[in-house]
């Protein structure tokens, strides 16, 4: 492929990820209800916390945690009788930041891709759709489990960490929940493994 061709892919695709950006006020309403029943169920599923502690996914936009987050609109609680305070109880998330712009990069990018019939698209688009959102869920599980660790009980740490393990705790938590080029980098790996792993069949085949 040309340096012409790859510049047109990708201004396309930039085109198309600012115009379901700027969607985002039209889809809102529907969207982030929807995030945080799948947030809720990941977190069900995956179950990060121990015993009766429980997170939930509300209408919000306060938290201790993540609360330099853009547009925030759901507050996450930790219950639990023994926590004690909100500090590092309940955190901030976004359905925009951490579910919707990640989703609007792969999309673009496969709307400006050329590569490969549409049908064989198609397919890639859904095992890609299939690993970002299992890659949110993970972030998702994170942040709960990160919050956790900053909790106490009678003023006391819940999670035995050493320093070490809690220093990477934090690095991962923040590359995976705090950092914007996660958003891009993410779905543009994802993207490329789709895209690779389709081009490879079809060469296999012919």
């Amino acid at each position: 492929m040309s340096a012409r061709a790859l510049w047109k892919q990708a201004l396309l695709a930039t085109l198309l990820h600012l115009v379901m950006v700027a969607l985002w006020p039209l889809l809102r309403a529907g969207y982030a209800p929807v995030f945080r029943t799948m947030a809720q169920l990941a977190v069900n599923v995956f179950d990060p916390l121990p015993g009766p502690i429980e997170a939930r996914f509300e209408p919000g936009s306060s938290g201790e945690l993540a609360g330099d987050v853009m547009r925030m609109d759901t507050l996450v609680r930790l219950q639990h009788g023994d926590l004690q305070g909100d500090r590092g109880a309940s955190f901030g998330a976004s359905s925009f930041f951490h579910a919707y712009l990640p989703t609007t990069v792969l999309l673009a990018l496969f709307g400006a891709t050329s590569a490969g019939t549409w049908r064989a698209r198609r397919k890639s688009l859904a095992w890609a759709l299939v690993l970002l959102h299992a890659y949110l869920a993970f972030r998702v599980v994170l942040a709960v489990y990160y919050a956790y660790s900053k909790s106490t009980i009678d003023g006391r740490p819940v999670v035995d960490l050493g320093p070490t393990s809690l220093r990477l705790l934090h690095l991962v938590w923040h590359f995976a929940w705090e950092e914007m080029l996660t958003n891009y980098l993410v779905p543009l790996v994802v993207f490329g493994l789709c895209v690779f792993e389709a081009r490879s069949s079809v060469q296999a085949r012919t």
